[in-house]
């Protein structure tokens, strides 16, 4: 799973991707911030339109390994949260879950991710038995431009 920069943040996007990936590693999810990845991904801002251009999608496979990526918009005052994930290769969606907050507005970036990986939390429950290649499967490779 590939977790995006989170829009509306406020500046504390990095600090919520790192909190989510942590959490979701501890649901059994393998989980990489696109913000931390070594590639011209870091920092930029990914949003959901990203999953329209299978380019961008083959380059996040390729860089993370992932099968999803999860989108995170936020709020500009933090009062709600909405949590998306695409399927990595057809950028289909996968989720999406819209979060309030247990008060007014989310306290702080740990309370986000939290909310975030309950969310998620379904897509750790599931089990996908791998699939036997095939010799006419398509082969996974970045389209040229």
């Amino acid at each position: 799973m590939a977790v995006a920069a989170t829009r509306g943040a406020r500046g504390k996007g990095m600090e919520i991707s790192r909190e989510l990936v942590r959490r979701l590693e501890a649901m059994g999810l393998k989980a990489s911030a696109l913000e931390e990845s070594d590639s011209v991904l870091a920092g930029a801002q990914v949003g959901v339109e990203a999953a329209m251009n299978p380019r961008l999608l083959a380059e996040i496979r390729e860089i993370t390994g992932a099968d999803s990526v999860v989108f995170l918009t936020l709020d500009p005052a933090w009062r709600s949260l909405e949590v998306s994930a695409v399927d990595a290769r057809s950028g289909d969606a996968v989720l999406r879950a819209p979060v309030s907050p247990k008060g007014d507005a989310f306290a702080s970036p740990a309370e986000i991710a939290a909310a975030a990986a309950r969310a998620l939390a379904p897509m750790a429950s599931e089990r996908r038995a791998p699939r036997a290649f095939r010799p006419d499967d398509p082969v996974d490779e970045i389209p040229l431009p």
